[in-house]
């Protein structure tokens, strides 16, 4: 669940880079006020355990070749990130760090 751009940030981060965050941003619409519900069901459903797996990896990997194949230039290889995907199962064991 993302924008295909999100895929390749790993690709924009300067070398040596090991923290990172994120936030959410009302960009504006009908209403002057947003209010965010629903978060704490969407992480315990999906984010909670081990959600990283061979079987999703390969799953995703198949569908960005897909996905970002050009029919001219063909893919560029490194635009899915699979060591980074692995080592979220090596180093804990497909939970989230």
């Amino acid at each position: 669940l993302t924008d295909s751009y999100k895929v390749t940030h790993h690709l924009q981060y300067p070398p040596g880079t090991t923290k990172i965050y994120s936030y959410f941003e009302s960009r504006g619409g009908a209403y002057e006020e947003v209010c965010f519900f629903g978060l704490q069901y969407y992480l315990k459903k999906y984010m909670v355990g081990p959600v990283v797996t061979e079987a999703k990896i390969k799953q995703a990997e198949e569908y960005f070749k897909i996905h970002f194949s050009h029919p001219v230039w063909g893919l560029n290889e490194k635009l899915f990130n699979r060591g980074a995907w692995e080592d979220i199962i090596k180093k804990h064991g497909g939970h989230l760090p």
